[in-house]
């Protein structure tokens, strides 16, 4: 048995020992919480808390989501459509100038070597959700119509307010906006006698040239000012190796009354802003070559050389559209494809050899053969239709039957990889990305815009656009 201790510890009654025990845990834990939650700037705790690693997703767009013509504020457009959804940035409304760090000083996507475009109709709808509808589908390029002689009917009084809407959304989600401005209002043909008859489609007589060409200049010049650093290329005109886009008293489709029209707009544009891109009006290939209502589009380019056009150009219009065979196919091989014997159109399987016209690279390698490495091509239009899944189709369409949609999807990115791989071709636009819900509702399908838009009559996405939003997301970067 051991003696009892004469420790300090053993004269201090329990009680008080179990109160200074209590106190002192008490400091403890005050001490703890203070050095804890008043940490210096700067300074990090020493505990771990868990983080949630977990990335937010983007909603996907389906392809069979049905595009609005409007976008309710709750429902504001969102980046999607991709299979592999990425993290999203805080809510975009398109009213702000994009701040990633993919855009350049200017706010826009940098350029790339070729030019992916896409035509919209951003005049009908939300203007924002048809540039947000361009940017979705990885385009880098838009084009927007601009028929002067519908906007400003009345000399001095021209309604800017939808091209201002357009042009702003496209330049808010950093794309590039190429012009094309047609027509001509009827007080610039002050010399057009009271008895000219009204043209195909035009009561208004505003498909021909004005009568002084620097009326158009002066027009397009005002243009440049109001768009100072949104506009990136014009089209000057459109088809005018044909009647219905070229009307005169008398009637005649002159290279050389173009080519005065484009040098004056070439000068004004040039004048205020030397690094917008001035294209020549893509002609029409044709295989009528009376003078009068039509021009073989071949021989009309070389009359617009003759004439000066080359000093007066970036680029050269050109246009397209693919009937119902694919863009590597020429005239040489194509009774040769199985399609020529199911084919309900007959175009690019007739004559002996058919027309140069009914052929994707027959036509855009005849027009850089004349040119012959002097100037480039802008493909301003090109594209093929599909009347699947349609009760119907325009009048002498009749090669829209003869497309799925898939082989539409498969046709246009063909295009797009051999005018790349070309080298003279610049840029190219799609026809189109969205008229199909916007255009006449009474038509329907017989809507001419309707069998080529990648956004379709109910406002869904049809199959082609996931095929090309796929593949000029691959070549684009986005």
């Amino acid at each position: 048995m051991r003696p009892p201790s004469n420790s300090i510890w053993n004269r201090i009654p329990l009680p008080a020992l179990i109160g200074v025990w209590l106190v002192a845990v008490i400091l403890g834990a005050v001490l703890v919480f203070t050095s804890f939650f008043n940490a210096p700037a700067g300074t990090t705790p020493t505990q771990t808390v868990a983080q949630n690693t977990t990335a937010p997703t983007s909603p996907a767009i389906n392809a069979d989501t049905p595009v609005p013509q409007t976008t309710p504020a709750a429902l504001q457009p969102t980046a999607g459509g991709d299979t592999n959804p990425t993290p999203v940035p805080p809510p975009d409304t398109g009213n702000s100038t994009p701040t990633s760090s993919k855009f350049g000083p200017d706010g826009l996507y940098p350029p790339l070597d070729f030019g992916y475009g896409v035509q919209v109709n951003g005049l009908v709808g939300d203007p924002k959700l048809a540039a947000d509808l361009a940017d979705r589908i990885h385009a880098r390029w838009i084009k927007q119509q601009l028929q002067w002689g519908v906007y400003e009917h009345d000399q001095g009084n021209m309604d800017w307010s939808g091209f201002d809407a357009i042009i702003n959304a496209a330049h808010d989600r950093g794309l590039r906006v190429m012009l094309s401005i047609v027509t001509a209002p009827q007080w610039t043909h002050p010399n057009l006698p009271p008895s000219a008859p009204p043209g195909e489609n035009d009561p208004n007589s505003i498909k021909g040239p004005p009568d002084d060409p620097n009326a158009y200049a002066n027009f397009v010049g005002q243009v440049v000012d109001r768009y100072k650093g949104k506009i990136q290329a014009i089209e000057v005109w459109n088809e005018q190796n044909l009647v219905r886009e070229w009307r005169t008293t008398p009637q005649t489709l002159d290279a050389k009354r173009y080519v005065a029209l484009l040098s004056a707009a070439y000068k004004a544009i040039k004048a205020r802003d030397p690094n917008i891109i001035v294209m020549s009006g893509a002609l029409s290939p044709t295989g009528v070559d009376d003078g009068v209502n039509a021009t073989d589009d071949f021989r009309y380019l070389q009359q617009m050389i003759d004439a000066g056009l080359l000093d007066s150009v970036d680029c050269v219009g050109a246009h397209h559209n693919g009937y119902n065979i694919g863009p590597d196919v020429g005239a040489a091989d194509s009774q040769s494809l199985p399609k020529a014997a199911t084919a309900i159109f007959r175009g690019p399987f007739s004559g002996n050899p058919p027309h140069h016209s009914w052929f994707f690279k027959d036509t855009l390698q005849g027009y850089a053969s004349i040119l012959n490495g002097r100037k480039q091509l802008c493909v301003t239009e090109f594209g093929w239709a599909s009347s699947q899944g349609y009760d119907g189709y325009p009048p002498n369409f009749e090669f829209a039957q003869d497309n799925t949609v898939q082989e539409q999807g498969d046709y246009i990115v063909e295009a797009y990889k051999l005018m790349q791989q070309w080298g003279f071709v610049k840029m190219a636009f799609l026809w189109n990305l969205d008229y199909g819900n916007k255009g006449n509702k009474e038509l329907g399908p017989r809507d001419d815009p309707v069998p080529y838009s990648l956004i379709a009559l109910d406002g869904s996405k049809r199959a082609s656009w996931d095929t090309i939003r796929l593949y000029l997301k691959q070549v684009t970067g986005d």
